[in-house]
């Protein structure tokens, strides 16, 4: 996994993976190997490179992480012992890291701004190259490090500036670098959109697109190409993190809004030698304007490129588009390939406009139910299902088609059968799972793993609340890519990396998370056969160190800090961790936290009705912010779980951990018939807003967990 998404076309398929096979997803057989610290959050998708002769450790398979706080850590990934605290074989903080001055809006909660985008390795070289923003001096820097010199810099680093050939200058103070970086014919490639929420530096200096080259083998710039000089500016670039899509001499993009000609458009640029870049084709959906007035950026997705010669890809209004990649003119109409499923029956009222927001046809979806119709999903980002980067494309999926897997937000799991020789994609769905992204912004990330056609095993990443304007708990998961039913998943408390696939390593699964933690999932050593076998490998089979399993205060601590600490959706401690005073020895500690966005499908409570102020310490355009209260509940036979508001004082009001469900034994969680549930040690607790809270207490025995 050298690159974003797998390989330039950004099809997100590892087709040579013998060892992740679908018969061994159970819990015995499969999950997590170790998880790695790292300083901040990861939202760069992680990389792998086999066989690096490193300088002081020998030949090693190597982990590449980034994080949004500029460091970048190479571990072993052959390296399976426990202790999270295990070091890398090297690591560097390339830039200054520090909060961003002035600060950015809330989609970016840490407010820290490094790596951003995915770094690329060249094979040849071993040479990584990344872009990190300076805290101190809010310039963006390209490096290139050797990774096989303990990530020293294998050519000094290069400052980015640039100047269109209209004339208009690069300001770093405006842009943001997050589609992943592309390493095409000798060229490193950076695209460049907004800091923060389409925020301009001021009147007259707008933030604009950009895509800039630099020679590999020396840093030397190589290529510019502004997509709005116009005095407007805009139509930035960020793909929802994916990378500019290459094949042979073209690079392929998408914009967001901007009232330019290559503002919501899907962009051709050929490389054209000494003479940089070239605006090759471009092609605006018919309602660009529309998109632009209501910030429904086509830009939120990014392309992926399909064989023979053509590039798909969709946006924030969940259509699809099928172009000829030499013209960029449509091969078959656009369709509406997802849907707002959770406003999706036409026998609903429909749903009203949102009066606080900044776009005046955007769609008011607190009532539950309401209806959208999908003209309507033009209308804002509120309204439609989002696209956000690229589809994934499995080419193997059967004799003759292949497959396009997405899960858009707030609709399921789909795949649509491409047929090559006739060039088609069709608009009904071949699969779609019964799993769906919650209502809010984002959707799933995905990467196939497979054995030539055999075997292959999708692989989402995907969050269990609205992660647009707040950190919360995210899920892997793997489906059979051909049904797309669920074989397996994890939750395991880490933080949602947004828009951040996982990634295929050499028989193993890499998942990114904002908790500061990389984790590491594959297949688990399979038990000795025989008591004789068994006692023979208890007595002479090496023990690695496992550090303790925190207790008490400290596990409860933990989990706090797992799930991001002040900066987490549980907001601030009401006060420090505390004993129950009960028989099981257990601990809590209460939260008072504040939710914006889709509330119901991230905590266990309904949306403030119209007109309630917004919570103090939240910023008007981020709309309303619900207060919310949460605990964390920890005994030697549970572990450390997560119990919010309506769940929580419900299982308070049955006697809490003395009542009858005794203590939690799941983190609160998207409920698989909808709203919220927590499972416990004698029962479970579901919650919608219609119906509020149910308990359900186990028929027999406890629950097993």
């Amino acid at each position: 996994m050298l690159t974003q998404h797998d390989d330039p076309a950004r099809t997100g398929v590892t087709d040579a993976e013998p060892r992740l096979r679908p018969d061994l997803l159970r819990p015995e057989t499969f999950g997590r190997l170790f998880d790695r610290q790292v300083d901040g959050g990861i939202v760069a998708q992680p990389l792998f490179i086999k066989d690096v002769a490193t300088a002081r450790h020998g030949r090693r398979d190597l982990l590449v992480i980034a994080t949004e706080t500029n460091w970048v850590y190479a571990f072993d990934l052959d390296d399976e012992r426990p202790d999270p605290a295990t070091p890398a074989l090297a690591a560097r903080q390339v830039e200054p890291s520090g909060r961003v001055r002035p600060a950015v809006c809330d989609e970016t909660p840490s407010q820290r701004v490094g790596i951003t985008a995915t770094p690329v390795i060249d094979p040849a070289t071993r040479s990584l190259y990344l872009v990190a923003r300076n805290a101190d001096d809010h310039q963006y820097v390209l490096h290139a490090l050797d990774l096989t010199a303990d990530l020293a810099d294998a050519r000094p680093p290069v400052r980015i500036d640039a100047t269109g050939p209209e004339g208009v200058r690069f300001h770093a103070d405006c842009q943001r670098n997050r589609p992943a970086l592309l390493l095409a014919g000798g060229v490193v490639y950076a695209a460049f959109g907004s800091l923060g929420c389409d925020r301009d530096c001021g009147p007259g200096d707008p933030y604009r697109g950009w895509i800039l080259g630099y020679r590999a083998a020396d840093l030397a710039p190589a290529g510019v190409f502004c997509t709005s000089p116009e005095p407007g500016g805009h139509a930035g670039v960020w793909q929802g993190g994916s990378g500019l899509t290459a094949a042979g001499e073209r690079l392929f993009f998408q914009t967001g809004n901007g009232p330019g000609p290559l503002g919501d458009a899907f962009v051709a640029l050929r490389a054209a030698g000494a003479a940089g870049l070239e605006l090759a084709a471009a092609h605006r959906p018919p309602n660009a304007e529309a998109l632009d007035r209501a910030d429904v950026d086509l830009g939120s997705g990014g392309p992926v490129w399909l064989p023979p010669g053509l590039v798909l890809g969709g946006g924030k209004e969940g259509r699809l588009e099928l172009l000829d990649d030499a013209t960029l003119a449509p091969v078959q109409p656009a369709f509406q390939a997802f849907a707002n499923s959770y406003h999706a029956d036409p026998a609903a009222p429909a749903c009203g406009v949102l009066g606080r927001s900044a776009f005046p046809s955007n769609c008011d979806t607190a009532v539950p139910g309401c209806f959208i119709d999908p003209r309507r999903y033009q209308d804002g980002e509120d309204c439609g299902p989002n696209v956000n980067g690229a589809p994934l494309f499995w080419r193997n999926a059967g004799p003759g088609f292949g497959l396009v897997i997405e899960m858009a937000g707030r609709d399921f799991l789909k795949s649509f059968r491409f047929d090559q020789r006739a060039r088609r994609l069709d608009p009904q769905p071949f699969a779609v799972s019964p799993v769906r992204a919650v209502e809010g912004m984002s959707g799933a990330f995905a990467a196939l793993s497979a054995d030539g056609g055999r075997n292959a095993v999708l692989w989402l990443s995907y969050p269990l609340g609205d992660p647009q304007w707040q950190n919360v708990p995210g899920r892997l998961a793997a489906f059979d890519p051909l049904t797309l039913r669920e074989l397996w998943h994890d939750d395991g408390g880490y933080l949602f990396a947004k828009f951040t696939p996982p990634t295929v390593a050499d028989g193993r699964v890499v998942r990114a998370t904002l908790s500061g933690r990389v984790v590491v999932y594959g297949p688990r050593p399979r038990p000795p056969r025989g008591w004789a076998a068994r006692a023979w490998a208890a007595l002479f089979r090496p023990r690695p160190f496992v550090p303790p399993a925190p207790v008490g205060r400290a596990a409860v601590d933990d989990k706090y800090r797992l799930s991001g600490g002040e900066a987490g959706f549980l907001g601030a401690p009401a006060f420090d961790a505390r004993p129950v005073q009960d028989r099981a020895g257990g601990w809590f500690r209460d939260f008072r936290g504040v939710i914006v966005g889709a509330v119901p499908a991230t905590i266990s409570a309904p949306r403030l009705p119209p007109g309630t102020p917004p919570a103090p310490g939240h910023r008007p355009w981020s709309g309303l912010g619900t207060p919310f209260a949460s605990s964390i509940y920890w005994s030697p036979a549970s572990g450390a779980h997560i119990v919010t508001a309506g769940i929580r004082q419900a299982w308070l009001d049955a006697g809490g951990p003395d009542g009858a469900l005794g203590y939690p034994i799941s983190d609160e969680a998207p409920d698989p018939g909808g709203g919220r549930a927590a499972t416990f040690e004698h029962g479970r607790i579901s919650w919608t807003v219609e119906r509020g809270a149910l308990i359900q207490p186990a028929r027999s025995g406890p629950v097993v967990r």
